[in-house]
């Protein structure tokens, strides 16, 4: 029975790296952060000095740029040109490319080819804006994860302190709200929640709870697929820990 291609949406900051890491930890699937793809081409373009408000040069430029998935232990890294780019992907300065790059259709085109080529098989836990509504519409499970707009500033503060780069909740809060805007009005793939998705509020839920209920969503399609295929239900067997 093919494994599940599980997909998570949301806004910036809503916990769903985190999340998705997790579950597919639980699950015994790949991580896939289809975020880290455009923050690979955002980064690229600051080191080769692109105007990333020039569309055509950016698109231009994403189509001869190299990026790799290499697994070091439990961590993904993100390679891009040979260069280790995975300790720079979340800088603010990224995060801004990255939200201007990922507008252009050319480079979304580029990316979308990658993302599917590695999900295409299953066994996968995808996250991102469009996995649910773009990427993978045909997706056996799609989840939306959201918070309140304060708490995901807050999370983002902390993540970045955390990382030991410097941060001003209020100018970061106010960042993930232009990001919200910019993400949701779009043309190409704007950020909005598929029908069929599963929405979980995580504003009052720490990491388990969100955990355990995408865990129990899992449980409940695995459940309904194992007797459609005559296994009696049992389906895949989650890991505990």
């Amino acid at each position: 029975m093919r494994k599940l291609i599980i997909a998570i949406d949301g806004p910036a900051a809503a916990g769903k790296s985190t999340a998705a890491k997790n579950l597919a930890k639980r699950l015994g699937y790949l991580y896939l952060d289809s975020g880290a793809l455009y923050r690979a081409i955002a980064w690229k373009l600051l080191q080769e000095k692109i105007n990333p408000e020039s569309q055509e040069e950016v698109e231009a430029a994403a189509q001869s740029i190299e990026i790799e998935f290499r697994l070091k232990g439990e961590q993904t890294e993100i390679w891009v040109g040979g260069i280790d780019a995975t300790p720079s992907l979340r800088l603010p300065e990224v995060t801004r490319v990255s939200s201007i790059a990922s507008t252009y259709p050319g480079v979304r085109k580029k990316l979308l080819s990658i993302q599917r080529s590695i999900g295409s098989g299953g066994g996968v836990v995808m996250e991102g804006r469009d996995i649910g509504t773009v990427v993978f519409p045909e997706a056996d499970l799609k989840f939306y994860l959201d918070a309140t707009t304060p708490v995901r500033g807050l999370r983002r503060h902390k993540e970045l302190e955390q990382k030991g780069i410097p941060s001003d909740l209020e100018k970061t809060t106010r960042e993930i709200e232009e990001r919200d805007l910019k993400d949701s009005r779009r043309h190409v793939a704007p950020l909005k929640k598929s029908e069929d998705a599963v929405v979980i509020d995580s504003t009052p839920l720490n990491l388990e709870e969100v955990i355990a209920q995408m865990v129990q969503e899992v449980e409940k399609k695995l459940k309904i697929r194992g007797q459609r295929s005559g296994a009696g239900g049992r389906g895949e067997r989650i890991k505990e820990f």
